[in-house]
């Protein structure tokens, strides 16, 4: 009977940690053009462990809008510039979203944001021109049109040396 009554206790095991974020994160960096479903799922994960993971959710949102996603995406756009708003990107990004949703007037204040604070950021200007050419030929406004061909001279210069 004293045999049944003894319990002996292994040594101590402690809890294995999970997959750090910035693991999760490189995962889904690196199986972006191969995998996009498995990218978008260890970018998932790496934001249930740090939802403060700016670039996650700016490279998360890019993958749901080229599933053609744009309000999800501009979900977690919006979620990368509460974490960072400093970043041009996030805020170009959030321009795209957008302006695939129609909202013109909110694209070109995201992408006059990014210009902001990287005002070499080539894109931004060719969409804030084509934008303002677009308003510009609609209402008749000359000065809209002339922001216009602004932007564009400075895409096509960023272009050049880019």
């Amino acid at each position: 009977m004293g045999d049944l009554l003894r319990f002996e206790l292994g040594p101590r095991r402690g809890l294995r940690r999970g997959t750090s974020a910035t693991s999760w994160y490189a995962q889904g960096c690196a199986l972006e053009a191969a995998d996009p479903a498995r990218a978008a799922a260890a970018y998932q994960r790496a934001l249930a462990g740090r939802p403060d993971f700016a670039d996650a959710h700016n490279n998360l949102g890019r993958l749901l809008h080229e599933r053609e996603q744009p309000a999800a995406a501009e979900a977690h756009y919006r979620l990368a510039i509460l974490c960072d708003d400093s970043i041009a990107l996030y805020w170009f990004n959030l321009g795209v979203s957008v302006e695939d949703q129609g909202r013109v007037a909110e694209a070109i204040a995201a992408y006059e944001r990014a210009l902001a604070i990287d005002p070499l950021l080539a894109d931004a200007h060719f969409n804030l021109a084509r934008l303002y050419e677009l308003i510009g030929k609609t209402a008749g406004d000359e000065l809209v049109l002339r922001r216009a061909v602004r932007h564009l001279v400075r895409y096509r210069d960023l272009a050049r040396v880019g």
